[in-house]
């Protein structure tokens, strides 16, 4: 299975160089929208990656519902065994990274569990010492 992150600026290519030196990522790859190459680029990138894995088993990751990289890239949900999610953080990237095949059904559990890692870290500090005032 191949990761392909894709996002406005260098957000995508932050996340793969974190996941390939942090925790040792090899089938993660990024492409991006950006001021000199535009939509036009993200396509091209795109396009080249596709080819390249032929009928490989393709999770493409952009940043931002709604956005225009996600917008382009929701057209390869056509092509066989792909899989796009928006809205990507590391903790569903890391999550990926351990699958060797994905289903639609652990997609979905992935995206639930990526999201309960956004959380607001004020509100679990003041419970933690509310707690240890109890005791």
């Amino acid at each position: 299975m191949k990761i392909l992150v894709v996002s406005h600026g260098d957000i995508a290519k932050g996340f793969c160089e974190t996941a390939k030196k942090f925790f040792g990522a090899s089938e993660i790859y990024y492409a991006n929208v950006d001021l000199e190459t535009g939509v036009k680029g993200l396509v091209e990138d795109v396009e080249k990656y596709l080819e390249d894995w032929k009928d490989e088993q393709v999770v493409i990751c952009s940043d931002l519902k709604g956005g225009s990289a996600n917008q382009t890239i929701a057209n390869y949900i056509s092509r066989p065994n792909t899989f796009v999610i928006s809205g990507t953080n590391l903790s569903l990237i890391l999550q990926l990274m351990l699958a060797q095949e994905v289903t639609t059904d652990s997609l979905h559990m992935m995206i639930e569990e990526s999201k309960n890692d956004i959380v607001l870290v004020n509100d679990i500090l003041a419970n933690t010492s509310l707690d240890e005032d109890d005791e």
